[in-house]
């Protein structure tokens, strides 16, 4: 019988009561983030690893916000004496909106994506568009955008470059004193290649332990209406983390 061990239990966490929740960020200009990681591992017929680290800062103004992220996974599994990776994934990149006026901000992005098992080398994204705030205040930001980007995707046995439109949403929302969520949609129809598309969705539920300690939440899917042969078009990954807490409260 598998004898499992988790190192990371969300159950016990989501009950803290201080409030540290930063969601949007505040304008005063000062840089925030988080480091975060997970791991999990099974010992008994299957040995089993699983690693995930999560990292992103950014600061704001009235006027300008700037963001970075990275997320890294990588898994391996042993079966009867045979090792394979079961997750070799890592993702990064950045954004600058800048307001134009009370409500309608230009933003611009680059993205970098490797996905072993995906066979994707390197995607990167370049875009760049325009949005506006539905809802800003001190506990949501709610914004529409669209725009155009640029897709570079080099996989093991060929590569790709197209032009794209860019349609998404995306919010930050103070839940409780306690908790925040971020979420983002986007579909990248391709104009290089007609029919073809992407999908992305991410969403993160953070809670706060204690002043500097979080527990993270993180649901991402990824979908690509043409990969590889033999890939399937959807990835779905679900990650829980612990994190320290950086910069101002």
């Amino acid at each position: 019988m598998t004898k499992t061990r988790h190192l990371v239990s969300a159950a016990a966490l989501l009950a803290c009561s201080h409030a540290w929740a930063q969601a949007p960020m505040k304008p005063d200009g000062a840089w925030r983030g988080a480091v975060n990681a997970g791991l999990s591992f099974a010992k008994g017929n299957t040995d089993a690893t699983s690693v995930n680290v999560d990292a992103n800062a950014g600061r704001a103004t009235q006027d300008d916000r700037l963001n970075f992220y990275l997320t890294s996974l990588y898994g391996t599994k042993k079966d009867n004496g045979v090792s394979d990776e079961t997750a070799n994934l890592l993702r990064l990149g950045g954004k600058y909106d800048r307001d134009l006026t009370g409500r309608v901000f230009a933003f611009g992005s680059l993205d970098a994506e490797h996905d072993k098992l995906q066979e994707l080398d390197l995607r990167t994204v370049l875009a760049g568009g325009a949005g506006y705030h539905v809802i800003k205040n001190e506990n949501t930001l709610f914004d529409l955008f669209s725009g155009l980007s640029y897709n570079r995707e080099k996989f093991t046995t060929e590569t790709r470059n197209s032009l794209e439109v860019l349609l998404g949403e995306e919010s930050n929302h103070k839940l409780t004193e306690t908790s925040s969520l971020h979420q983002r949609f986007a579909v990248y129809p391709n104009v290089s290649d007609g029919g073809e598309y992407r999908i992305q969705f991410d969403a993160g539920v953070t809670t706060s332990i204690t002043r500097r300690i979080e527990l993270k939440l993180t649901l991402s899917n990824r979908y690509q209406s043409n990969p590889l042969p033999g890939v399937k078009k959807s990835d779905t990954l679900l990650l829980t983390s612990i994190g320290y807490r950086l910069g101002p409260d």
